[in-house]
């Protein structure tokens, strides 16, 4: 073929027929250098997520009436940047639960992790407390300790509800509450952030191993509803009390037990949603 006598026309089809033959062994290659390649590298390249996001601009037209315009972008974000943010949402609504029968505070023992979830200081936690009628305090930042009211044991004694005590009732301290989730969207897979650390913040990452569903029963129909889950996160490194969340930073579960033998050891969001709101209006 004499290349020089080509047309216009028939050097773009050579040009196109080059690139859609470059770019089927280029994937070719790809995948088997993937194949080839160490778990690391793979799994840094999997946790990479496509996010579409949806903007509205309003242009105006001749007749200067606005016409609006929905244009999507897509928006690549990896996961440890999602992850990194739902920490960051959620840091300041985790306490530390501290049980002293005296006023000494080298006497005050540590007994497991809160979430605040009213901005009143309505705290949930776990089944951590050997005697509920002890005096508990709850700390942000292991410098300032408010004391708490051990209002009641819930589902099957499965956790607490705490109070912060108010000292100034003029000027009340607003709390930062978590969000609850939809616990019916959780999926087996699904990555989740488990809180822990008994004198400063730790997070660990995981994914659900296990969701436990029961009958809820109505006069319509009959649907299941997911009640607890299980991750594969290591069970000494999440603490009782603390918060389980998605990658959008909704907690989607408490970690309600230190008990390694109970069938499941977060209670979901929904399952405590009804519970929060009658305690909020106490």
């Amino acid at each position: 073929m004499d290349m020089e006598k080509l047309t216009k026309q028939q050097i773009v089809l050579v040009t196109l027929l080059v690139s859609f033959v470059t770019s089927i062994a280029t994937g070719i290659v790809t995948v088997a250098l993937m194949d080839q390649a160490p778990p690391g590298v793979t799994q840094t390249i999997n946790r990479i997520v496509e996010r579409t996001i949806e903007k509205v601009v309003t242009e105006p037209t001749q007749n200067n009436n606005a016409a609006a315009v929905v244009t999507r972008e897509t928006i690549v974000v990896k996961e440890d940047d999602k992850i990194i943010e739902a920490v960051a949402k959620n840091k300041d609504s985790i306490v530390r639960i501290y049980t002293n029968n005296t006023n000494e505070e080298s006497s005050q023992v540590f007994v497991g992790l809160g979430t605040v979830v009213s901005k009143d200081g309505l705290i949930v936690t776990g089944d951590v407390f050997a005697d509920e009628r002890g005096r508990y305090l709850v700390t942000f930042d292991n410098t300032k300790f408010y004391d708490v009211s051990v209002l009641s044991k819930k589902e099957n004694n499965q956790f607490y509800f705490l109070k912060i005590i108010q000292t100034d009732k003029k000027n009340p301290v607003i709390f930062n509450p978590v969000v609850l989730a939809d616990s019916l969207g959780l999926k087996l897979g699904q990555t989740v952030i488990a809180f822990g650390g008994q004198e400063q913040n730790s997070v660990f990452t995981g994914i659900i191993s296990s969701l436990f569903e029961t009958n809820n029963d109505s006069l319509a129909s009959t649907t299941k509803e997911i009640i607890g889950l299980n991750t594969n996160i290591n069970l000494s490194d999440s603490l009782s009390g603390g918060p389980l969340l998605n990658l959008s930073g909704e907690v989607i579960g408490i970690r309600i037990s230190s008990n390694l033998s109970v069938k499941y050891n977060f209670l979901t969001a929904n399952t405590l949603k009804q519970e929060v709101a009658e305690m909020s209006n106490l």
